[in-house]
């Protein structure tokens, strides 16, 4: 068996989802998650709280041992603190479910701390790192390695201290990640594979705290504030190609205006096209096999979608 060896370098992107009362992924309008993408974090701590379990040690009345058993030590949970040195309303909220101050239009603009005990608020958290390794694997289109790493359920949020001062503020967002059966495999493509990308390949289980794994699939792109439905479609083979070397975009969502919605389809080869608008199609020829990312980009808030194209299709 052969390994992908590699080390994280630098965090590129966090993304938090929020949870429903059973730890399942809430779905807002056109089933797209509610989260938010954000890079404006400085470090993310994962601490162990570790259950050191009982040791069984009982002698004899002569004092000769008669029964040992070590104790078995197990992972309770993770802490985690997440340092962000950007305020973002949305994702703090999301974090400890305290309410959203929102301006006279309707923008969140601040919170307002309470003394509410927090028993209903609970995100999964993913965060993606760099590789130290530059390498891509021969023959197929080059793209770099992430590192990701999956908390399906943190819960107990809460913002901790912070200072203002003649110095850039950050604030520390911290709770407590769980077990959660109820994310599955998840609501989202994490990986980019030979057949085209795709979720996690095994559901998260009854006791499984963290997933870690390397990906060849980019982080989706950081916005400011929950994270807005962007411009969906089908992505298949052109009937009329023979060579089937030739991709075609069918819109099935573009965001309604106003204001207007420009987006574009990357299709991962250098080549971008001005998205159509919905149930029309746009095309792309490409002129080397391989697995190919293309990267739907609403340019008005900056959410992203991935498909894939496997050139040629059969």
């Amino acid at each position: 068996m052969s390994a992908v060896c590699d080390t994280p370098v630098k965090g590129k992107m966090l993304r938090a989802t929020k949870l429903g009362v059973c730890g399942d992924p809430i779905l807002g309008v056109g089933n797209w998650p509610v989260h938010v993408t954000s890079k404006g974090f400085v470090t993310v701590e994962y601490a162990p709280e570790i259950d050191e379990g009982e040791e069984i040690d009982q002698k004899d009345a002569n004092g000769d041992n008669l029964v040992y058993e070590p104790a078995r030590r197990r992972i309770k949970m993770y802490n985690v603190t997440v340092t962000a040195g950007r305020v973002d309303p949305e994702l703090f909220t999301l974090f400890t479910g305290m309410p959203v101050v929102l301006d006279e239009n309707g923008n969140a603009t601040g919170m307002r701390f309470t003394s509410k005990l927090n028993l209903d608020s609970a995100v999964a958290l993913e965060l993606w790192s760099g590789t130290s390794q530059k390498k891509c694997v021969a023959g197929a289109v080059q793209r770099p390695r992430f590192g990701y790493f999956l908390l399906p359920q943190l819960i107990d949020g809460m913002i901790g201290d912070f200072t203002i001062e003649n110095a850039a503020a950050s604030f520390t967002l911290t709770g407590k990640a769980i077990e959660n059966p109820a994310w599955g495999v998840g609501p989202y493509d994490v990986y980019l594979r030979s057949t085209g990308v795709e979720p996690l390949l095994d559901p998260m289980g009854d006791f499984d705290l963290l997933h870690m794994d390397w990906t060849m699939l980019p982080p989706p792109a950081p916005t400011c504030g929950l994270t807005a439905r962007p411009p969906d479609g089908t992505v298949e083979k052109l009937a009329t190609d023979a060579t089937n070397m030739t991709a075609e975009f069918t819109a099935t969502y573009v965001p309604p205006g106003p204001p207007v919605h420009p987006y574009t389809v990357d299709w991962g080869d250098g080549a971008q096209t001005p998205g159509p608008a919905e149930e029309a199609a746009v095309s792309h020829q490409y002129a080397a096999p391989g697995t190919y990312l293309i990267t739907v980009t609403d340019t008005t808030t900056g959410a992203q979608r991935f498909k894939s194209f496997v050139a040629p299709s059969v």
